[in-house]
């Protein structure tokens, strides 16, 4: 039994001498703080200079073209990967209902949606930066890009990319 509990307390010993000594030898872990989310507004620079918004912020609820100073707040989530020819995927989050993003439906309209279902509800968005220092919202997804007429109050949606002269899908940022 001396054997035993003698065994047993050099190891607890030589536990609080390594456990002690890691700081003394410079090795000290830190906690990594999570990078910052991005919350913007996502406006079309032409014309109107519409927002991504929301009257109301329900799952299903439309999303909108709505005035400057009228658009939501959006969180660009860094979903980790790339897609798409390289470019960084992101779910675009309501700031002021963060369960819920940005989305296409089997329509093809963009309503809110759940945040947590990523590819299999359609809420994750490629960014492509354009050469005019615009970007473009691409659905991995339904293979297709966020896209406005331009007015206020109306639907978004998701179309092709170079749709006739009547859409618009380079958003400011």
């Amino acid at each position: 039994m001396r054997r035993l509990l003698g065994r047993k307390s050099v190891t607890i010993i030589a536990a609080i001498i390594s456990l002690t000594a890691i700081p003394a030898a410079g090795i000290v872990a830190t906690a990594t703080p999570a990078p910052a989310v991005a919350s913007v507004r996502i406006c079309l620079p032409n014309f109107t200079q519409g927002c991504v918004g929301a009257a109301t912020l329900n799952n299903g609820d439309k999303v909108v073209l709505v005035a400057s100073h009228g658009g939501r707040l959006i969180n660009e989530l860094p979903q980790g990967y790339t897609c798409c020819g390289g470019y960084h995927v992101y779910r675009l989050q309501f700031n002021a209902a963060p369960s819920q993003c940005v989305g296409v439906t089997s329509l093809l309209t963009i309503t809110l949606r759940d945040c947590s279902g990523g590819n299999s509800n359609n809420t994750n968005w490629a960014k492509k930066p354009q050469s005019d220092g615009s970007v473009k919202w691409y659905s991995p997804t339904t293979l297709e890009d966020l896209t406005s007429h331009d007015i206020i109050g109306e639907q978004l949606f998701s179309e092709e990319d170079g749709c006739d002269l009547s859409c618009f899908q380079r958003w400011n940022n």
